[in-house]
């Protein structure tokens, strides 16, 4: 039985094929072909190895690598994806799996495939994982029986920790970066890092970002077609959703860490926009 990536569409011409080299990719050191559409022969595993936000063009879904949402993506082989933003921060180890090891560890684990790319979170057990399996790409020992097991349990960590991605229109993140540059990374980094206190300092952010309130706000509302009061809204209700699907928070939790003021009024909102309450959603999304 072929795997299914193999009956992939070839690619596209306009996207130029790559080497399959593993490398550390920092600010200084981004290839400019990465942010053109191009494409590998093998798996192209890339892992955020610390704190900071890259945006990847894949198959029209745009994907945010972030420490608060997915820290790894692994793209199939033969699909064109692109760079669209990093952030002066960001360190990416860009890995390759070889195709025949995914498909034995696919045979095992069976997962379904909804798109030409994983992504997951677990940014610990990722990065600690990337490093191990860069020392065996680059190391010049023969790989004895160990190092097989190892692969063969890193190949099967991706199919059973990696889940297709979200679409771009769902996070505000992505939205934000695409339309406003670096003002937007600059308010998206801030939400992250704010999205709690209440009331949120949109005077802190202004400053940040060497404006006026009123003139921060402006340039958000129009880009967006959101008020001030609804990005605060949509960047609570996304981190919510985020952290819903752990049955282990409580939902009191949930709500301060969000920036809600009080469980009842987080539920209210939920409600309004999901149309279930959150103790529902959640048993209809748990993970």
């Amino acid at each position: 039985m072929t795997a299914p990536w193999h009956r992939a569409p070839p690619a596209s011409a306009a996207a130029k094929v790559e080497t399959d080299d593993d490398e550390l990719l920092t600010i200084e050191k981004w290839p400019r072909e990465v942010f053109a559409p191009h494409w590998h022969e093998e798996f192209n595993w890339i892992v955020l190895m610390r704190p900071g936000r890259a945006v990847l063009a894949i198959e029209g879904v745009e994907l945010v690598l972030d420490p608060s949402r997915y820290a790894w993506a692994c793209v199939f082989p033969r699909t064109p994806h692109a760079v669209v933003h990093v952030s002066d921060d960001t360190e990416v180890l860009s890995l390759f799996v070889e195709p025949k090891l995914m498909e034995r560890a696919w045979r095992v684990a069976r997962p379904p495939i909804a798109s030409r790319v994983l992504a997951g979170g677990r940014p610990e057990i990722a990065r600690g994982l990337a490093l191990a399996w860069g020392e065996r790409r680059l190391s010049d020992r023969a790989h004895d029986a160990f190092d097989r097991a190892f692969a063969f349990a890193l190949a099967g960590w991706l199919w059973r920790s990696g889940e297709a991605p979200r679409a771009a229109d769902e996070s505000l993140a992505v939205r934000l970066r695409i339309e406003l540059g670096a003002l937007g990374d600059e308010v998206a980094t801030f939400l992250d890092a704010h999205l709690a206190e209440q009331p949120f300092p949109w005077p802190a952010l202004a400053s940040r970002a060497d404006l006026s309130v009123r003139t921060l706000q402006r340039r958000c509302a129009a880009a967006l077609g959101l008020s001030p009061s609804e990005l605060l809204t949509r960047a609570r209700l996304e981190r919510a959703r985020d952290l819903i699907r752990d049955p282990a928070r409580a939902l009191g939790d949930i709500a301060l860490a969000c920036g809600f003021a009080t469980q009842a009024h987080f539920s209210t909102v939920w409600k309004a926009h999901t149309g279930a309450s959150p103790s529902q959603w959640r048993r209809d999304h748990a993970r």
